[in-house]
């Protein structure tokens, strides 16, 4: 009878650590921040932009989502704050969201989903992703100074801050995305990382 107990309670002990396993693996980062271009483009130092993008299987509405920095907190999904346009709520599988600041000419060969005001200084900034319910998805902490990234003198220039492969990385080639000049930009806007390093 004690065998029968001892075995009752190692099934439920059991099924108890798949299921918290099953919660965690769904619980696992949904949204989160994937370029920033803190310095701008070869056309303005103002025209930063800042991308996310969806990790999971399922379209994620951001209505409710926060992006915030010192001085700045732009509302995904609604225009209010920082937010001065928005044109997308929603972000689909696999796909980016893309934050341009004051205008849609930032990043001219790609529509923007959101249009922020709000300047990201120069010598660091720490990002703080929030979803709907006011739980903090994602912290990028480049307070002390931008994890990767590069300023106007940097070489090269204008190089965005990429996540590639879990890791911040300046992107060091031309991507196929252009600047209100026409210029090439050194980032993926709107597109996987491909040859960030």
């Amino acid at each position: 009878m004690k065998v029968s107990i001892l075995k009752r309670l190692f099934v439920l002990a059991l099924l108890v650590g798949l299921v918290g396993v099953a919660g965690l693996a769904n619980t696992g980062t949904s949204v989160m921040v994937s370029e920033v271009a803190w310095s701008g483009t070869p056309a303005s130092w103002a025209d930063e932009w800042i991308e996310l993008r969806n990790g999971t299987d399922k379209t994620i509405d951001l209505t409710g989502w926060t992006l915030s920095w010192d001085g700045a907190t732009v509302h995904l999904g609604r225009e209010k704050g920082d937010t001065i346009t928005v044109v997308n709520k929603t972000i689909e599988p696999g796909e980016a969201f893309l934050l341009e600041r004051s205008d849609d000419d930032t990043v001219s060969s790609v529509s923007a989903d959101v249009i922020y005001k709000g300047s990201l200084s120069n010598s660091g900034e720490k990002l703080v992703l929030k979803n709907s319910s006011g739980q903090e998805v994602q912290v990028v902490d480049g307070s002390e100074d931008w994890i990767a990234g590069t300023s106007s003198s940097g070489d090269p220039g204008y190089a965005s801050m990429e996540m590639v492969d879990g890791q911040w990385k300046t992107h060091k080639n031309k991507g196929n995305q252009k600047d209100v000049e026409g210029n090439r930009i050194y980032g993926t806007p709107g597109l996987l990382p491909d040859s960030a390093e």
